[in-house]
């Protein structure tokens, strides 16, 4: 219902730690139901992104991926445990993706899956969008 809604076309850029590696990279989704859930029913997060010129995309599952939202951040694998804190319908969540090195390309093809189990049913939501870096654009801008 939501799926076109998914991944939002702000927020996304790589992620520098404070020795100056970049760690990985972040994006920022919408969730795929029509209300806010507790964390704990968030069973699965999948997204492919970083393929260059020809290439396949690397696939990021949860042991990879830590979600944020005003809640507290969270490693995926946790997630099961955290029952009183929520993700709400109007609310944004912040996905960082630990990847070494993080994205080379500014314009990446990301593609994400989400699994919810709801009360009424599990409920999957997909989206696919071409997103660019938003760091690597001002970097890019002041060459």
């Amino acid at each position: 219902m939501f799926d076109k809604y998914l991944i939002c076309t702000y927020g996304f850029r790589n992620v520098i730690s404070e020795t100056g590696a970049i760690q990985g990279f972040e994006m920022k989704i919408r969730i795929p139901y029509y209300r806010g859930v507790p964390l704990s029913v968030i069973d699965e997060i999948k997204i492919a992104a970083g393929g260059g010129m020809g290439m396949e995309p690397d696939m990021f599952t949860n042991d990879r991926i830590r979600f944020t939202v005003s809640g507290g951040s969270f490693m995926m694998a946790e997630m099961e445990t955290v029952a009183t804190r929520r993700w709400n319908f109007d609310e944004d969540a912040t996905l960082m993706v630990y990847k070494p090195g993080g994205l080379i390309n500014i314009d990446q093809q990301v593609e994400l899956w989400i699994t919810i189990r709801a009360p009424y049913g599990k409920f999957i939501g997909h989206d696919k969008k071409v997103l660019s870096l938003e760091a690597d654009k001002y970097l890019a801008a002041a060459e």
